[in-house]
């Protein structure tokens, strides 16, 4: 059994294609530790005080006189930034960064 020239061509590109990034991805730069670092930081327990403080501060708004539908505006939206924010790591490094 013959396979053609060109099957063999396409498997060929996308095995380079494919192998390309861990080439790139072997490269230690300066400035990397210190980025791991702050991303660490961002999404680790700098965030939860953010999260922490924007709830005290919603709940403190409810009590002292807001209102109801302001304060479910407001509490979804410092749950969908906490959860960006505690989250953003591991959605990352889904996609492989």
């Amino acid at each position: 059994m013959r396979i053609p020239a060109h099957r063999i061509a396409r498997i060929s590109i996308i095995v380079t294609i494919v192998a390309l990034p861990l080439f790139a991805a072997a490269a230690g730069l300066p400035w990397e530790g210190p980025l791991n670092k702050l991303k660490d930081s961002l999404t680790g327990p700098v965030a939860k005080a953010i999260g922490v403080i924007a709830l005290a501060v919603a709940g403190g708004m409810l009590a002292f006189g807001g209102e109801l539908g302001d304060f479910t505006k407001r509490i979804m939206m410092v749950i969908m930034a906490l959860s960006v924010m505690l989250l953003a790591n591991n959605f990352m490094s889904m996609f492989g960064a």
